[in-house]
């Protein structure tokens, strides 16, 4: 029974042979290494091309939604207003009536009309955020349907592509 030499450096020389060492040092053989097989992708510019009216309505309903916030801000300073118009018509009415050294009353009447008019601003933005959370809850609802259907076509495709 042949053993193999311990001493035998020949196998170990063949790594020394100048061919072997011209591919060893090829850059493009060593850049190979260091690469990802790969594989067919996608092309990202059909990609949306197929969506650009999904990519469309989205910028769209970004700008319903800007409108929508600029029109509660404007809602809130009508309010504001409207109740500080209020407190100066009391105020000046005070005057009138009471006299100019009535400072108590009339301080009184602007910080209700004031107070009342945040907690009505305030009753909005907290209607506005509760109605944005339900939104937010519905779209992650269907986020997640979508997302399991995405993952269900993916699994086909690749048990298709796996048969084929």
């Amino acid at each position: 029974m042949a053993q193999n030499n311990p001493y035998d450096m020949s196998q170990w020389m063949k790594a020394f042979d100048p061919e072997q060492m011209r591919r060893m040092w090829d850059p493009q053989n060593m850049m190979r290494a260091f690469q990802q097989p790969q594989q067919q992708m996608f092309d990202m510019e059909e990609v949306i091309r197929a969506n650009q009216r999904n990519f469309d309505a989205m910028a769209e309903a970004n700008k319903s939604a800007a409108e929508a916030y600029k029109s509660l801000i404007d809602k809130q300073m009508e309010i504001f207003n409207q109740l500080t118009d209020k407190a100066r018509e009391q105020y000046d009415w005070i005057e009138q009536n009471a006299g100019a050294g009535q400072m108590k009353a009339k301080t009184a009447a602007m910080n209700e009309a004031v107070e009342e008019a945040l907690k009505m601003m305030r009753r909005m933005a907290e209607e506005a955020r509760n109605a944005n959370e339900e939104a937010y809850g519905l779209m992650q609802t269907r986020l997640a349907e979508a997302t399991g259907r995405i993952e269900e076509s993916a699994k086909k495709a690749a048990s298709a592509a796996k048969k084929g």
